[in-house]
Parts: structure tokens; C-alpha cells; sequence
């Protein structure tokens, strides 16, 4: 039996993240989750190989194709880029070791496509410094959580969760990915 659905997992890594898994064809959002490994019950070392055990038995048990990593960047906390990028090599060499497809996705990408950034003014104004405010979040992550509740419905204040999502819609719209059929 040949089997042609692509499956894809696009994962927001960090100490609290998340992953998003879509079937490629139908664009369908069909799994998410989230994790968190806090430093208080976590060393570094031990909360990036919790994370790497998880995204390898989501890869392996729910028969992933292709998994897309959000890239990373620096910003003001150099000391916080360096982990990320260690989280990032151990994750990237998950993929290779296991001979799975595998990208990064640029943050600006994902966020361009889902409205996640770059709103207009009257927008800003009206709704999301609003929004920030309560929320205590930077606007592109507000945006993301209210794009993702208006693409599938799902009402959450996790903005990982909500990053995740929106990773794999980016890719599932823009992304051309051709696998070997499979067969069963």
C-alpha cells in the first residue's frame, strides 16, 4: 500500500516550547503541544535532552516527514542566544542522525505571513497596544496568539504554542517539499 501524506512538525525550541504537527497536503492543523523544563527543576543540559527525547518520539511515533525549526536570533542577552543555539545544534543533529528532512524558518518570515507583524498603525492603536498591555507580551507575540485563534479556533495565552502554529502554516503555504512516496 502506498501511502503519499507528508506529515511536518515546526517547533518553537526553548526551555518553554512547543511544536505544531500539519498534514502538508490538506494544510490541516492535525497536533500541538507544549513543554516546559523551568530551571528550577532543570539544569540546561538535562531540560535540552528532555527536549530532544520529546521531539524524537513525536518524530518517530507520529510518522513525521519533515520538521521545521524556528531560527534563531540574537538579541540583547548574548548568554540566552548561546543556549538557544546549543538547543539548536542538538535539534539539527537529531534530524541529520535520523535522516529526516529539515529547515529553519527565520522568525520575520513566519510572522510576515501571518500578519504577526508589521500591522498597520490604526491597528496597533486600536487593538494590540491594548492587548500588550494586559498581556505584558511584545506585540509580535500577541499577534501570533490572535492568529492563531482566528486560522483554527484555538484560544490560548501560550504564545509558544500559538509561534509553533504559525511556523507550520508558514510552511505548509510557502514551502515546496517533495518526499518518496511510502510504502506500508
Amino acid at each position: 500500500m502506498v501511502v503519499n501524506t507528508i506529515k511536518i512538525l515546526a517547533v518553537d525550541q526553548a526551555r518553554h516550547g512547543a511544536w505544531a504537527m500539519f498534514n502538508y497536503e490538506s494544510k490541516e492543523l492535525i497536533g500541538h503541544g507544549t513543554w516546559s523544563f523551568d530551571n528550577k527543576k532543570y539544569t540546561f543540559p538535562k531540560a535540552v535532552r528532555n527536549i530532544e527525547v520529546l521531539i524524537e518520539n513525536i518524530m518517530n511515533t507520529q510518522g513525521i516527514d519533515a520538521v521545521f525549526y524556528e531560527d534563531i536570533q540574537l538579541r540583547v542577552n548574548a548568554q540566552g542566544f548561546k543556549r538557544l543555539a546549543q538547543l539548536q545544534g542538538v535539534l539539527i543533529n537529531l534530524a541529520e542522525k535520523n535522516e529526516y528532512l529539515y529547515d529553519l524558518v527565520q522568525p520575520s518570515q513566519w510572522q510576515n505571513y501571518c500578519m504577526a507583524r508589521g500591522r498597520s498603525e490604526k491597528e496597533i492603536k486600536a487593538k494590540v497596544k491594548q492587548l500588550e498591555s494586559a498581556t505584558h507580551k511584545k506585540q509580535s507575540k500577541v499577534l501570533s496568539i490572535q492568529a492563531v485563534n482566528d486560522l483554527f479556533g484555538i484560544e490560548t495565552e501560550n504564545d509558544n504554542l500559538a509561534d509553533a502554529c504559525c511556523i507550520g502554516w508558514y510552511v505548509v503555504n510557502n514551502i515546496p517539499i517533495k518526499i518518496k512516496e511510502k510504502t506500508l
